[in-house]
């Protein structure tokens, strides 16, 4: 039976009552989807399950989409990307997440759920900073709904990297941008499963909006990520040891705090993560 407690911000939820170890029923998962949809985070607490038990949960949710970025796969699991402080030396190796941005917005099939499953913590630091674009959306002035209704965006990996203030992020190979060519979406983006509309990653990876002057599109895109990034629109996640912390990805940007490498145990940081696009199997 699970239980839900209300997170301690705007938006999410905690999860309680579950043990992936031991499996998870339909109606459980149906329960967690619907959670999700409607809170734009749920947090499983206590899990203990190890990682093929957490990469068929993450299968249940959709395709598990493997990291352009070839070397941040974990070993012998090319869906699941190490996610920390653990093996990195500069900054762009450990901060590579320090930056708003949503998972995926620069491929053609976007990724529609995101989860972290915390094995290392640190003591101070570590948490993932989560803003809620459908509320950021919902609050809009009518004339600016208009003004951007049926815009579209353009995405490239990389693409506001040391831009705005923002950190610097991994330099594609020729073969891995070859991989990742610009793509389209939405400015506003209906929900797959609910269709309810949000902004929808104008952040991190939208360098310019098709047809406008790349002046022009740089200020609204600057102007809706400020918007989003209003103190109620966002919600801090300080991880405990055993957390799988997952948002749904077409309704959030989110930004990892910085961290440096580790100096001692209570200094490492080490998170699973999976992203994956689709729908869940339960919904097909």
């Amino acid at each position: 039976m699970i239980s839900y407690k209300t997170l301690d911000g705007p938006f999410g939820r905690s999860a309680y009552g579950l043990d992936l170890s031991a499996g998870i029923s339909d109606q459980e998962f149906l329960s967690l989807t619907q959670n999700l949809y409607a809170h734009r985070v749920v947090v499983l607490k206590n899990q203990t399950c190890g990682v093929d038990e957490y990469l068929s949960f993450g299968r249940l949710w959709g395709i598990p989409i493997q990291h352009v970025v070839d070397t941040v796969r974990m070993p012998d699991y090319p869906d699941l990307v190490s996610v920390g402080n653990l093996g990195a030396t500069d900054d762009i190796g450990l901060n590579s997440a320090a930056f708003w941005h949503t998972d995926q917005a620069y491929e053609v099939n976007v990724a529609t759920t995101t989860m972290l499953f915390a094995q290392k913590v640190p003591s101070v630091g570590g948490k993932t900073h989560i803003a809620d674009t459908k509320a950021a959306y919902d609050d809009l002035d009518e004339s600016v709904k208009n003004d951007i209704e049926g815009l579209t965006a353009v995405h490239f990996y990389g693409a506001t990297s040391g831009r705005d203030g923002e950190r610097k992020t991994r330099e594609l190979t020729v073969a891995q941008a070859a991989r990742v060519p610009p793509v389209p979406h939405p400015l506003v983006r209906p929900h797959s499963i609910t269709g309810d509309r949000a902004l929808y990653a104008v952040a991190g990876t939208a360098f310019t909006i098709d047809g406008m002057e790349d002046e022009k599109a740089g200020n609204l895109l600057a102007m809706l990520k400020a918007h989003c990034l209003q103190d109620k629109y966002l919600y801090a996640h300080k991880y405990e040891v055993g957390d799988i912390a997952i948002w749904d990805t077409q309704m959030t940007l989110h930004c990892a705090t910085p961290i440096n490498a580790p100096t001692t145990p209570d200094s490492e940081r080490l998170l699973w993560r999976i992203s994956v696009r689709g729908k869940p199997a339960i919904y097909q």
